[in-house]
């Protein structure tokens, strides 16, 4: 990896978190989707900055085309047929999420420091950058009631699963990255009828209404 790669690379890697730290304090989910969308495209330059080659190039296709396309446009028609807007009344408040969203990636970089990685040697933001986006996804994903807030959660969490990968990218079959990222298109697509399902029931988005099921 070069010099000028290795800048760009951790450009990224902050705004990818700047990035999951924005999508923590805000409570449009249409604006929130917007957000995980260039998350996720800015997440998938990054293997071309660290392994350029016909492989990177191939991951960030597949990439672009699952995460910053057709999950963001599932996520929308969810959230058309739900007829949900707003996050208005999360479990953990706005202002509480992000003092606990910084104190989670002081935490990540505070592991990161500790660790002896391989990782290092790419850049010393990677690891830190990937720990802090898998706990703000994991918060986001507890914090929330609305099911479409949840599953961007998730989506968060596997962005940061991501950026673990990279450091196995170039002994990774492309085969094997592609089924990861297909597994989790399956999963959104699961996830969008169960949203359904929930609204048909309750009228409402809120997985705090699965409380009220009875046997």
């Amino acid at each position: 990896m070069t010099e000028c790669n290795g800048m760009w690379l951790e450009l990224a890697l902050i705004l990818i978190v700047f990035l999951g730290v924005i999508i923590l304090g805000n409570n449009r989910l249409g604006t929130i989707i917007q957000i995980f969308a260039l998350q996720s495209f800015v997440l998938s330059t990054t293997p071309l900055l660290i392994y350029p080659g016909l492989h990177a190039v191939a991951i960030m296709i597949v990439t672009i085309i699952l995460k910053v396309i057709l999950m963001p446009s599932l996520l929308f028609w969810a959230m058309r047929h739900v007829s949900i807007r707003w996050e208005v009344q999360p479990l953990i408040g706005y202002g509480k999420t992000l003092i606990l969203g910084g104190f989670l990636m002081s935490v990540a970089f505070l592991i990161s420091s500790k660790l002896e990685l391989p990782a290092k040697e790419i850049s010393n933001l990677l690891i830190p950058s990937a720990f802090s986006v898998v706990m703000m996804g994991f918060l986001l994903l507890v914090s929330r009631f609305k099911a479409i807030t949840q599953v961007i959660g998730y989506l968060v969490m596997e962005n940061g699963i991501f950026l673990f990968a990279l450091l196995l990218l170039e002994k990774t079959p492309l085969l094997v990255e592609m089924g990861i990222l297909l597994d989790i298109f399956v999963g959104v697509l699961v996830m969008g009828i169960v949203v359904n399902h929930i609204n048909r029931e309750f009228g409402s988005g809120s997985t705090i209404n699965l409380t009220n099921l009875k046997d």
